[in-house]
């Protein structure tokens, strides 16, 4: 059991190593580095300000992009110092999105999008921009992240309603507006953000459950085993005392035999 929790405990170790240089690499760990730093009027990148089902997770973070991990920060001012800090501090690069910007460059996202009202076509689930859950604050945030794309159970619903609208399907097709088509497996997540959870934490979670089980085993174990060895400790005591006891009848029939 020890060597098996030595052995999770060095494989945790190398996960989170690697993670904290993903994140390094993908603009995270400057993030932390302006957390850190005091930088009031953060509110964190896009993946943490919304909630989507389960069901339509894939087909959202697929929709969203590398727009997934922009920084969303009060203003511009904001932006410009954070900016600064990363430079000077050569953290990486980050996106931001001011909220006094973005209201100011979206004035009237329905009549943008162009929305459709009736789309019939079988498998349409909707707009994306409308299946996310967000404060009301962070709803001109989603409309530049997302824009008019719609969501389809399948590539076939998709292709049959083409439009000139950007679609995407639950298991991650894209279609764009100029017709270009995105497809294929998923060997890893090139982002590491996830609406509403992590992905990363999800790869580290049933070690860190399985950790605490061989904890708790171990700490069982160690409370049998102080027991098993007091009784040893108390036998080994009557043990001399019964051997000792010995001897002494020994001695006295030996003088008996003398006698």
């Amino acid at each position: 059991l020890e060597k098996d929790q030595l052995k999770l405990e060095k494989d945790i170790a190398r996960i989170e190593s690697r993670q904290d240089a993903f994140q390094e690499t993908r603009g995270t760990g400057a993030l932390r580095y302006l957390l850190q730093s005091g930088l009031e009027g953060i509110h964190g990148p896009v993946a943490d300000l919304g909630e989507v089902q389960n069901k339509l997770r894939l087909a959202m973070e697929v929709a969203a992009g590398s727009r997934i991990g922009y920084i969303v920060v009060d203003n511009d001012e904001i932006a410009a110092k954070g900016i600064e800090l990363i430079k000077k501090k050569q953290a990486g690069r980050l996106t931001f999105l001011p909220l006094n910007k973005i209201k100011k460059n979206t004035p009237n996202h329905n009549k943008a999008i162009q929305r459709i009202s009736n789309i019939s076509t079988q498998g349409f689930i909707g707009y994306a921009v409308d299946l996310v859950s967000h404060q009301n604050i962070y709803k001109d945030v989603f409309r530049l992240v997302f824009g008019d794309t719609l969501v389809f159970e399948d590539l076939n619903s998709a292709r049959n309603y083409f439009n000139n609208n950007r679609s995407v399907t639950l298991t991650g097709e894209l279609i764009e507006k100029t017709g270009a088509m995105t497809g294929g497996s998923f060997s890893s997540r090139s982002s590491g953000l996830s609406f509403g959870t992590s992905n990363e934490s999800d790869e580290l979670e049933p070690m860190r459950n399985r950790l605490l089980e061989l904890g708790e085993t171990l700490f069982e174990c160690k409370k049998t085993e102080n027991s098993i060895s007091k009784s040893i400790d108390d036998l080994s005591q009557n043990l001399r005392n019964l051997e000792q006891k010995q001897a002494s009848l020994e001695a006295q029939r030996q003088t008996f035999k003398n006698c």
